[in-house]
């Protein structure tokens, strides 16, 4: 067995590892809108998000806005939905498969590929944990900490779509495709 076969093995195994995914010929219905459902709702996280701090900030002569406590609410089941979304896709991983990546991806692509979707789904988990903490908890405690995995996701989730652009205008492969409209994979 040659170097590459072994390396590409290795990566394999640790994806599965890491996400416990199997091979499949593309991503459902339901992935594809899970996934989608998931942006969509992180990307209302950031306006909600603001109106945290105004919650936090009464005064006895000051009450919080109604409006600032309704979007502090949408951010909490906003926070607990992506929460349920991210359980859901980790049991659609295992039960209907993920498509593997193009067979000409490096080995630095495969482990990427492989850390960064670890990074994302681990912070799906940890960001709803530590905000509920902040909100139910003590905010002092999960506060900075959740502020700190919101930056993280950021940060993952910029790179996780310059590489699904950088799958689609220059490797020109169906990575993107198959997430957008589910091209499907040959076997």
């Amino acid at each position: 067995m040659d170097e590459r076969s072994v390396s590409i093995r290795k990566a394999s195994r640790l994806t599965r590892t890491l996400l416990v995914a199997r091979p499949a010929a593309g991503y459902s219905v339901v992935q594809r809108l899970l996934h989608w459902g998931v942006v969509l709702l992180c990307l209302t996280q950031i306006p909600t998000s603001w109106a945290i701090a105004r919650t936090h900030m009464t005064h006895a002569f000051m009450q919080p806005a109604p409006f600032d406590l309704f979007l502090h609410r949408v951010h909490a089941w906003g926070g607990w939905l992506i929460l349920a979304f991210a359980v859901v896709r980790i049991g659609l991983r295992y039960l209907h498969g993920v498509p593997p990546l193009p067979a000409a991806s490096s080995q630095i692509t495969r482990w990427g590929t492989a850390v960064s979707h670890a990074l994302l789904y681990g912070l799906l988990f940890a960001l709803p944990i530590t905000g509920t903490g902040a909100m139910y908890v003590n905010s002092a405690a999960f506060a900075p900490i959740h502020r700190v995995l919101t930056w993280s996701l950021l940060a993952v989730a910029v790179v996780h779509a310059v590489a699904a652009l950088w799958h689609h205008l220059i490797r020109r492969d169906e990575v993107l495709r198959r997430m957008i409209t589910g091209v499907r994979t040959a076997k």
